[in-house]
């Protein structure tokens, strides 16, 4: 190996495409097929697959400066704005630019991904103030960044501009107002240049997988995408397989005056018009002329090679020692401190044994409590008028006991039928029944047993429904039913 290809090291051109990344170098190619996940971005194994393979093809050493990358990239997310600014120094004509791109783009010059051309001389403007017209391309930072890094670790050191001003430079840089077309398998790139100026570039999905056999309904559709721009126009068609056939076929298809002429490049693998443009400009001009870069994030950068280290050694050296020695300083400072909040924890931590325990002793009052509500609930809605109930008796077990006067025999089967029904209780049992002396009231004494839980909470909601229902027919219309005082629960509580 010569020491010029050490010291300069032959530059790589890429081509990012929607589903595939072409690289070239010399006269050999590589074409690494790309995996995009459900929201755009690379798969983690094919950038793991497009690292190796680019590792293996530049066969780049550590200690080799890194080689320069040309990368073409799609229109896909690629916005183009033409300006015009007040000509200056470098830093002035900087400066007014990214206020410029901060009026003109959504997004902060900081998190895209950007690059101007100059376009010819400065032309006086109004009050006869000489005005530059530059033509800004920029690109959300996410979507160049991933290739970035692509790059990078595959030792390159990438740059970015237009797969479309690559193929303007490919075809000869035409002049005037014309269109270029580049065929994809999933996706094609449609671009208007206005005076050899690239206006406006969009995205037209279209399988163009196989060009050159494609019926004529198909190509129909293509047609009408792109027939609103092209009328009149000149049209360059490039991509994989086409051929003079196809762009006679797809001028017929257009109908509007559109004059349609291929632009192929050399078959071979890796190539494409977009590369084969690089590789000109970058033999012409050394570069091409719209680059975009990821821009810091910071103007004030500065390099490490720079800096003076016999003045910044000493304070290095304090800053990393002050670091070490800082959580041992803390610690000594904030002992007392640290001992007062200790102990207040542990006081705290002693009430709170306290506070779970009489929780614990309540929480069980409560669960192991008679249903004293959900009992007398029933009862209300059970008992006949003028029934007098004398006692009471509940138990945690579900035994209900109770003595009441009711006028007559047919009241106390009413009484024991509605208590059945209910859902509340079983083995209703009517153990004694006198009359008074005066045969006006008869004495009687009841026992029941309450049902298991599960069957006391439907007999309650289906309770509270009925209740529910016939409120609402015996209220008047619009009028809204007045809520009960409390509503039957299991814990024999009001809710």
């Amino acid at each position: 190996m010569k020491i010029a290809e050490i010291l300069h090291p032959q530059p790589l051109f890429v081509e990012i495409a929607p589903d595939r990344l072409l690289a070239r170098r010399g006269d050999y190619g590589v074409e690494v097929p790309l995996e995009r996940g459900p929201a755009g971005g690379l798969t983690a194994p094919a950038k793991e697959k497009a690292v190796a393979t680019l590792k293996d093809f530049l066969k780049a050493k550590t200690w080799q400066p890194r080689v320069r990358a040309w990368c073409a990239i799609t229109a896909r997310g690629v916005s183009l704005r033409r300006l015009s600014l007040p000509p200056g120094t470098k830093e002035e004509f900087h400066e007014r630019l990214l206020l410029q791109i901060e009026a003109e783009f959504p997004l902060p010059p900081d998190e895209m991904a950007w690059g101007f051309q100059t376009l010819g001389q400065a032309h006086p403007g109004n009050g006869a103030m000489a005005r530059q017209d530059v033509l800004v391309a920029a690109v959300k930072k996410d979507l160049v960044l991933e290739f970035y890094e692509i790059l990078r670790a595959s030792g390159a050191e990438p740059a970015f501009t237009l797969a479309s001003t690559a193929r303007w430079n490919f075809a000869g840089q035409p002049a005037n107002s014309f269109a270029m077309l580049d065929i994809g398998t999933s996706q094609s790139e449609l671009t208007i240049f206005e005076n050899s100026v690239p206006a406006t570039s969009r995205i037209v999905f279209w399988d163009g997988t196989n060009p050159g056999s494609l019926p004529d309904a198909q190509l129909e559709i293509l047609a009408q995408t792109i027939k609103g721009n092209l009328a009149g126009r000149r049209l360059l068609v490039s991509g994989n397989r086409i051929s003079k056939e196809f762009t006679e076929r797809l001028e017929r298809s257009l109908g509007n005056g559109c004059r349609c002429e291929p632009l192929e490049s050399t078959s071979a693998t890796g190539n494409s018009t977009a590369i084969s443009g690089l590789e000109k400009s970058v033999a012409e001009a050394g570069s091409p002329a719209l680059v975009i870069r990821l821009q810091p994030t910071s103007v004030s950068t500065a390099s490490l090679a720079s800096l003076d280290w016999k003045t910044w050694a000493p304070r290095v050296g304090a800053l990393v020692a002050a670091v070490l020695l800082l959580p041992y300083a803390e610690a000594l400072l904030l002992k007392p401190h640290l001992e007062k909040k200790v102990a207040a924890f542990k006081a705290e931590s002693e009430r709170l044994t306290v506070i779970d325990r009489e929780l614990d002793f309540l929480s069980n009052l409560k669960l192991s409590q008679p249903p004293y509500l959900d009992v007398l609930y029933v009862f209300s809605k059970s008992v006949s008028p003028g029934t007098r109930l004398d006692s009471l008796s509940l138990n945690s077990h579900g035994q209900v006991s109770l003595r009441c006067a009711f006028r007559d025999g047919q009241q106390v089967a009413d009484f024991r039928n509605k208590l059945i029904e209910s859902g509340f209780f079983t083995n209703v049992v009517v153990e004694e029944q006198v009359p008074t002396p005066d045969r006006q009231r008869v004495n009687v004494r009841m026992s029941a047993q309450e049902k298991t839980a599960a069957e006391m909470q439907i007999a309650s909601a289906r309770l509270a429904v009925n209740d529910s229902s016939k409120t609402e027919k015996s209220s008047p219309a619009g009028a809204r039913p007045p809520a009960p005082p409390f509503a039957p629960g299991m814990g024999g509580e009001p809710q």
